[in-house]
């Protein structure tokens, strides 16, 4: 019964972002299966969303609010918007903006669904600035999503990049960013939507933003498992963590299958994988794997 508990336990583990240290609470961020809560605070993903009157494309603009403001939601309405697969409420929103706060209506597709929130202090790497993810689109016959991540600063746009990964939207973010060094890259960030449950595969994707400006993802890795049956979990190594290589990603790759014997599940094949990337400046390239 032990096995079977930790086997479950595993289900979940899997999920979340892979670092080896304890990062500051800041660093982080979890979406929320939820949906939008009243009294939460969002902030807008994209420039210039318009805050409207009433629910609709039809209403009249009361705004437009830049990227990154800050939103707490007062009530959600049952009327939905279907954007590129995307089909979201409109919220009710106290804006906060130069002038005041401001209520209206926004569509939920305009908010980030994660965030993290650099703390604006001198001698902090790119003091001020906001990271934002969320889903742009979704393709319920391939299973996959399509998601954005956007940086932004006092409401400018400062870099964009949106990818595709494994999901739907019942999948939610977990969101983080990072400081190890490669070459020419002023911050890393860990995009990964998943669904906490066994049977759903989730993608883990390392972004990296350049000091060139451009944000870019670079690698992926995938985790799931089947409780009692199999897990198959990557999990990366980035120079700050234990066992790192300067300027290089080790991509760790662990698989089992289980069977029973005697009422506990035990191990009846497992193997290990260590693929090596390197940073050439401008991409991650694949150095040699070994098993």
């Amino acid at each position: 019964m032990k096995s079977i508990y930790f086997l479950i336990a595993f289900c979940f583990a899997i999920s979340p972002l892979t670092a080896q240290y304890t990062p500051d609470p800041w660093m982080r961020d979890e979406g929320t299966l939820d949906g939008f809560v009243v009294d939460s605070q969002y902030f807008t993903m994209v420039t210039d969303a318009n805050l409207r009157d009433q629910p609709g494309t039809n209403s009249k603009v009361l705004a437009k609010l830049p990227i990154g403001t800050s939103l707490k939601i007062v009530a959600v309405s049952e009327e939905m918007y279907t954007q590129r697969g995307i089909v979201l409420p409109w919220v009710k929103v106290s804006a906060s903006l130069p002038d005041g706060s401001k209520e209206g209506f926004i569509w939920g597709g305009f908010l980030a669904l994660a965030h993290v929130q650099t703390p604006d202090e001198e001698y902090m790497p790119n003091r001020g600035v906001l990271y934002l993810t969320g889903v742009v689109a979704h393709d319920t016959s391939k299973h996959e999503i399509t998601v954005q991540v956007r940086a932004s600063k006092g409401g400018k746009e400062l870099a964009k990049t949106e990818f595709t990964t494994t999901g739907d939207l019942s999948y939610y973010p977990s969101f983080g960013v990072d400081y190890s060094p490669f070459q020419g890259v002023k911050a890393l960030l860990y995009v990964n939507y998943y669904y906490p449950a066994c049977g759903y595969p989730s993608g883990d994707n390392l972004l990296f933003w350049k000091e060139n400006g451009e944000l870019a993802k670079v690698l992926e890795t995938s985790s799931v498992s089947d409780g009692g049956v199999y897990y198959s979990s990557e999990q990366y190594v980035l120079p700050n963590d234990k066992g790192g290589i300067g300027n290089h990603v080790l991509v760790v790759k662990d698989e089992a299958e289980f069977e029973e014997n005697g009422g506990d599940l035990v191990v009846n094949k497992q193997t290990y994988q260590i693929t090596l990337y390197k940073w050439t400046g401008k991409k991650l390239t694949k150095v040699k794997s070994l098993k």
